[in-house]
């Protein structure tokens, strides 16, 4: 016998408004959290692919776009060809930029890619020498996903050359630009691979294996930089957007290997210094940049560098170079020792002074270093310095104390006037001619100037800080900034005190009217920078 089961009649469930606010209590909290979440992961700046499987050992990588956009705009900007020192022909656009076997680079490369692509600079070792005279570098290429890879790779790999646990290195088919054509040329070791790292499909090729092989590593043991913590902090302070060049540097084995090179050596650079990033994007206006470097953290902790914003005022328009910032005292504690060391010898030789004891400690205001146009002299550059301080008895008495050691030391004439509303102490050289002055512009605020003398009596009919270029390329001038006006230095060609620019260096200056850059310490061990290059319009002759 069989029993059909009957629909069954309930009751009305009883209400319970506890029950509902609990459950919107919950959907509530679940929405906000994720909400929480979803904006922590968009307001963080992606990290390049690349990166991901770039060894740590590198010197410097460069990630690139790979759609042709960008760099069709470049080139129609002339920028590429005003530099002496790149090649016009060689650009990600060219016959030599993109060399993928003949390959159709829109048609048959960029399906298959990813939106970056990395270039990887190593140390050369015993073994790349004898791989390749040229540094060794690797290209990193992400895959939209494995067939693709597998499909481009097909097209330009030649025989199998080694393995390496599990993924297979082959001889690549002319993949790389061939500067060395000829016998022996470095384009007959290129290697490629497709390299499997999370999620996500690499294609690599060097003219290097062993650089291939590093690479290969570093995606099998997951430690590429990308896993740095200082690189994953120091990325999340750049602005969210993708921009067009992105630079890392590994800065002590950047600068050990320059150092090292046959060339010829670079200055010792400071030791404190770990590591850089930086970003550039361009606009028909300006190039802009953004940058952060850090400190190890056994090195003391970075303070804040207090807002300049004062002094901008005090110097005229036509001013060609301006350095400021909050606080001299506090940017002398963020300066590194090496540098130090060099400023309180170079003053202690021409002063006598102890340059941390007799100034460091009052000037704990604003304070900038300035040069001048002067007019009247042919626009000699006048070198100008301006300090804001709390304790003006101090800075007197060290001033006092610098004029006694150049009158005994230099022997040079000191002279005081009694001037509206400051006093003014000039310095002379025999018969008489005028090369420094200083005096106060007002309660806190004192200035030196070395050189051709400009008036500071009075102030500016027209300040730098009114100035449309300056405001240009320091819209929002905080904490320390830098501000160089690119368009007037041919005021400085001829001119017997500095010595004239190379004419290689002026042509790579002529698209640009003025560099304006900020800084700010971030926290204890890193500091971010942002750069402007203000671009000639493209109707100016």
């Amino acid at each position: 016998m069989t029993i059909e089961s009957q629909p069954s009649v309930q009751s009305p469930r009883r209400f319970r408004p506890w029950l509902v606010g609990g459950v919107a209590v919950v959907i509530v909290g679940a929405a906000a959290a994720a909400g929480v979440f979803l904006w922590q992961r968009l307001s963080q700046r992606p990290i390049a692919p690349g990166m991901a499987i770039a060894p740590n050992s590198a010197l410097l990588t460069l990630t690139l776009p790979t759609d042709p956009k960008p760099w069709e705009a470049l080139a129609k900007s002339g920028l590429l060809q005003a530099q002496p020192w790149l090649n016009p022909t060689y650009d990600p656009l060219s016959p030599e930029g993109v060399n993928l076997a003949q390959l159709d680079y829109l048609k048959d490369v960029r399906p298959f890619i990813g939106d970056q692509a990395t270039l990887v600079l190593l140390p050369i070792t015993p073994e790349s020498v004898r791989e390749s005279p040229l540094p060794p570098h690797v290209w990193i290429v992400p895959t939209l996903n494995v067939p693709m890879g597998e499909q481009l790779l097909q097209r330009v790999i030649g025989e199998p050359i080694t393995e390496m646990n599990g993924v297979k290195i082959f001889r690549a088919k002319g993949i790389l630009p061939d500067a060395n054509s000829g016998a022996n040329t470095a384009a007959a070791q290129d290697a490629i691979a497709l390299v499997q790292h999370e999620n996500q499909a690499y294609i690599i090729w060097s003219q290097h294996q062993s650089a291939l092989q590093q690479v290969i590593a570093t995606a099998q043991s997951n430690n590429g930089i990308a896993s740095q913590p200082t690189y994953q902090q120091a990325v999340k302070g750049l602005s969210d957007h993708r921009p067009l060049v992105e630079l890392y540097l590994n800065l002590p084995a950047f600068l050990a290997s320059q150092m090292a090179a046959p060339e010829g050596r670079l200055p010792e650079p400071p030791r404190e210094l770990q590591g850089m990033v930086l970003t550039a994007d361009m606009t028909p206006e300006q190039i802009e940049l953004e940058a952060v470097t850090w400190r190890s953290e056994q090195n003391q902790a970075l303070v804040s560098e207090g807002q300049s914003r004062e002094l901008a005022r005090l110097v005229p328009e036509t001013t060609l170079a301006f350095y400021s910032t909050g606080s001299f005292r506090n940017l002398w504690q963020n300066t590194p020792s090496s540098v130090q060391e060099t400023i309180a010898r170079t003053v202690k030789d021409l002063t006598g002074l102890d340059w941390q004891q007799a100034f460091v400690p009052w000037m704990d205001g604003e304070f900038a270093a300035a040069l001048v146009p002067v007019p009247a002299l042919g626009n000699a550059p006048s070198l100008l310095f301006l300090s804001q301080t709390s304790d003006r008895p101090q800075a007197s008495q060290t001033l006092s104390q610098l004029d006694t050691q150049i009158r005994d030391r230099l022997r040079w004439q000191v002279q005081q006037t009694t001037t509206e509303p400051q006093p003014i102490t000039t310095w002379r050289i025999p018969p008489g001619l005028p090369v420094g002055q200083h005096g106060w512009l007002n309660d806190q605020t004192l200035y030196l100037g070395l050189g051709p003398l400009t008036d500071m009596s009075r102030p500016p009919e027209r300040s730098l800080a009114d100035s449309p270029l300056y405001r240009a390329v320091l819209p929002d001038p905080k904490g320390t900034q830098f501000y160089l006006n690119l368009s007037n230095l041919g005021l400085l060609q001829n001119n017997l005190l500095l010595p004239q620019l190379a004419p290689e260096v002026a042509r790579s200056l002529q698209p640009f009217t003025a560099l304006g850059i900020t800084s700010h310490v971030r926290d204890n061990q890193f500091t971010h920078y942002i750069a402007r290059i203000r671009l000639k319009s493209t109707s100016s002759p």
